[in-house]
């Protein structure tokens, strides 16, 4: 780490709980809209001796660093956290947006600025925020009562639901469901479409319109494990698909339909497992 160098950039060096620490008063103070406050000097945690992550206050926290090696002055280092700052309001107010579509209703700190809904449907309520980046995940989920372990790596791209539900079934997914109730959904039929039934009643040459939404669910057993395959239609022959069990996410991607290799095939492949020992959890054939 060059010292002489941040002191060049006018930056005040002190060493902190983490590591060195910068600190930067700026010539154009950041103006928080939603708590109506200034922010007029901002702390950095120098990493590596080459990049300045904004650390304090609130508002900055969580921006994306700045590389030492990109700027040239003081001025470039304010240009560089303005426009991160003002990324993160725009996607504030477009997933904002998005939230309200989807009739959730989003929730902005007016201290950090961070957005944050809370969603509640089919016993499972959870809490959903948004990164910097404006890259969504679940950060509480509780079902009757009982808190849930939330799985790591399960972030979302929100404008892929374009129904309610779409989204719902996926985090159902993701959650699975408790004993009692798959025990229920085993031993009952009622309120169950299966696919089978459509295509019996309308013929494979029906056509689902090109913006219609479409939500698909396979309940499987793989070596005596349960999991869920959830897919949601995204627009065309675009799909999200996820994969999950009873420790979370086990894989969760878009697909062209065209190119998807069937369930059994992808789990199968996904578990490294042979076919035969994916099976569906009401039967013990397997699906083709």
């Amino acid at each position: 780490m060059d010292r002489a160098w941040l002191a060049q950039l006018g930056l005040e060096l002190r060493d902190g709980a983490e590591g060195p620490e910068a600190t930067c008063v700026l010539a154009e103070p950041l103006e928080n809209p939603v708590g109506h406050r200034e922010v007029s000097r901002v702390v950095f945690l120098v990493r590596e001796g080459r990049l300045l992550v904004p650390i304090s206050p609130p508002e900055v926290m969580g921006l994306r660093p700045i590389a030492l090696g990109a700027v040239e002055g003081r001025g470039d280092v304010e240009s560089e956290l303005a426009d991160a700052f003002h990324e993160h309001l725009f996607h504030v107010q477009r997933r904002s947006a998005e939230l309200r579509a989807l009739g959730l209703s989003p929730r902005v700190d007016p201290v950090s600025m961070g957005l944050s809904t809370h969603l509640s449907e089919q016993g499972l309520a959870l809490t959903l925020v948004a990164d910097r980046q404006g890259n969504f995940q679940v950060s509480s989920a509780v079902r009757g009562g009982q808190t849930l372990v939330v799985p790591p790596g399960h972030g979302f791209e929100l404008s892929e639901f374009r129904e309610r539900g779409a989204l719902v079934g996926y985090l159902a997914a993701l959650f699975g469901e408790p004993e009692a109730g798959r025990a229920r959904d085993e031993g009952a039929e009622e309120g169950v479409l299966r696919f089978s039934d459509v295509l019996r009643a309308f013929g494979e040459r029906a056509l689902v319109p090109p913006r219609s939404g479409m939500e698909l669910l396979v309940v499987l057993e793989v070596e005596g494990r349960p999991y869920r395959f959830a897919a949601a239609r995204v627009s065309g022959r675009t799909f999200r698909g996820l994969l999950a069990g009873t420790q979370g996410k086990v894989w969760a991607e878009r697909f062209q339909l065209d190119e998807f290799p069937g369930v059994i095939p992808l789990v199968a492949s996904l578990l490294k497992v042979p076919p035969g020992a994916v099976k569906l959890a009401a039967s013990d054939t397997p699906q083709e």
